[in-house]
């Protein structure tokens, strides 16, 4: 069975790679000249780092199992990392119950609604039941009122822009699930894994095993148009030719998909247009030595312009990367945000203010290279009362659809993306 895949990111290789160990003749369309997508990298002074953070947990079965299925289990080391928050000027390390019941911003009334909070959320089992309650309303019910206020409400803000107040409880019961998951028995830090050289190295691993299986992956090829007759998809249009299919499957954002589809399929292009979306943009720092001890910060202060500081060589080790530390201050914001229209420059300048406030020994001399990153369509944003997550079989037949936007509830990163690639790539096969 020929099957098109547009699309070269982790879901477009982790289907492909499945498709074509199961014999299908497998073709991946990508309008980059590099593959990875969101999982890709940089070069900066000789060094491949990861364009964005990614994490891999102890936890994440269906990543590790694939890092394993593609043999590159031996580029995998753990590591235990350090977590903390950032609060009214003042870093707050949160690795265990001490520092839990030390946390300044709580009182004792607190610590134990907030703890309740955790603990009522490991112990659902139907979340579908969190639709329809907005989070805001949620966690006021479980950690009070002067919780949410404190630290509930700056991070729902710095991670969703002006959306916060739309989103449904289900987002903290995946993220408290997915947080409470990577602690070693007996241990108080969170332990992490990274693959040696990063995500190249298993972006690198699944196109080997996709030409060693006989499929083609074609760069810097972008698809115009999905050939549809008679309501299925018959082939894919690019700029130089036209290649048929059996199948044909997209991995790229909703949006995109969208202005591959005619017309005609106006019904199905109005639900899809329903789909919201976050961008992000992200200054990486490769610096001369560590910022800081910490792998990740909880920032609780609204000032800050940027959700979070990811130190990753708090979790890899620095000789991989010639010595140097990287850090990345990722925002995630809506199209109207000003952030998103400000230039590189402008946004590096910012966000460097900030990090020089909120750490006094910072020097811009420690800064080796730096670089502001940009993407559209990162986080797909579903509100509360919105239960339209698109199918993978979509109306069109023989036209599949595989993107970030149906991941839910579960929160968006490689073992959620990876995970769902299996399970649509074993629905392709079921409908062969």
């Amino acid at each position: 069975m020929r099957i098109g895949i547009i699309g070269g990111g982790i879901m477009g290789l982790t289907l492909g790679y499945y498709l074509s160990k199961a014999g299908d003749k497998v073709t991946i369309f990508e309008k980059s000249h590099k593959l990875g997508g969101l999982a890709g990298y940089i070069n900066l002074e000789g060094v491949n780092i990861d364009k964005y953070y990614h994490g891999i947990l102890i936890s994440d079965k269906s990543l590790l199992n694939l890092i394993d299925e593609v043999g590159l289990s031996n580029s995998l080391k753990f590591r235990d990392v350090k977590m903390a928050f950032f609060h009214e000027g003042k870093i707050f390390p949160m690795n265990n119950i001490l520092d839990f019941m030390k946390f300044p911003p709580l009182n004792i009334l607190d610590r134990i609604r907030l703890g309740y909070t955790i603990v009522n959320s490991l112990l659902i089992k139907d979340w579908a039941q969190l639709e329809e309650i907005s989070v805001k309303k949620w966690l006021i019910k479980y950690s009070g009122k002067r919780t949410y206020t404190n630290i509930w409400k700056p991070l729902l803000k710095a991670k969703f822009d002006k959306n916060f107040n739309q989103i449904p409880a289900t987002y903290v019961w995946s993220r408290i699930k997915r947080m409470r998951a990577p602690r070693r028995k007996g241990m108080s830090k969170t332990c992490m894994a990274y693959l040696v050289e990063g995500m190249k190295t298993l972006i690198d691993g699944l196109e080997k095993k996709i030409y060693k299986n006989n499929g083609k992956i074609y760069l810097k090829k972008p698809v115009e148009k999905i050939l549809i007759e008679n309501n299925r998809a018959i082939g894919l249009q690019t700029k130089d030719n036209t290649q048929y299919f059996d199948k044909i499957i997209v991995t790229v954002p909703t949006p995109y998909f969208i202005k591959l589809l005619p017309t005609q399929q106006d019904k199905y292009i109005k639900k899809l247009e329903n789909i919201d979306y976050l961008h992000v943009i992200c200054l990486l720092l490769k610096l001369k030595g560590p910022l800081s001890e910490f792998h990740s910060f909880h920032i609780t202060d609204d000032k800050i312009p940027f959700t979070t500081i990811v130190e990753t060589t708090n979790l890899i080790d620095p000789k991989y990367l010639n010595d140097s530390h990287i850090v990345y201050l990722p925002k995630y914001v809506r199209e109207d945000n000003k952030f998103f229209k400000m230039s590189g420059n402008n946004i590096c300048k910012y966000f460097l203010n900030y990090l020089k406030k909120m750490f006094p020994s910072f020097k811009e001399e420690m800064i080796s290279e730096k670089v502001v990153l940009k993407e559209r369509y990162v986080e797909p944003i579903h509100k509360v009362g919105s239960n339209f997550v698109p199918e993978i079989i979509t109306p069109i037949e023989n036209l599949y659809l595989a993107n970030t936007s149906q991941i839910y509830p579960a929160l968006v990163n490689c073992e959620s993306v990876t995970e769902f690639a299996r399970v649509a790539a074993k629905e392709v096969l079921n409908q062969s």
